[in-house]
């Protein structure tokens, strides 16, 4: 068994970690917004160039609801009654 080398053992763990924090993005909102506001302000007081504090701040915003959601509830609805 060959024995895995350490830059093999970062890439690893580097995917498994941003996997995470995707999830965790996904499955709870109101902390991936917490975060993003946090490194908002983390980038303007560390003088970082505009178009990252923006980009960060506007992932701190809530996203308006609607939309489609996948569900087919939209194609039902425009079909015409069956007699």
């Amino acid at each position: 068994m060959a024995s895995a080398s350490l830059p093999q053992i970062m890439l690893a763990c580097g995917v498994v970690a941003l996997c995470a924090l995707y999830w965790a993005g996904r499955l709870f909102p109101a902390g991936r917004q917490k975060f993003w506001g946090a490194m908002g302000l983390l980038l303007r007081r560390c003088h970082a160039p505009d178009g990252l504090i923006r980009y960060a701040t506007r992932r701190s915003r809530p996203r308006g609801g609607g939309g489609c959601a996948g569900c087919s509830a939209c194609a039902n609805a425009n079909r015409p009654p069956e007699d």
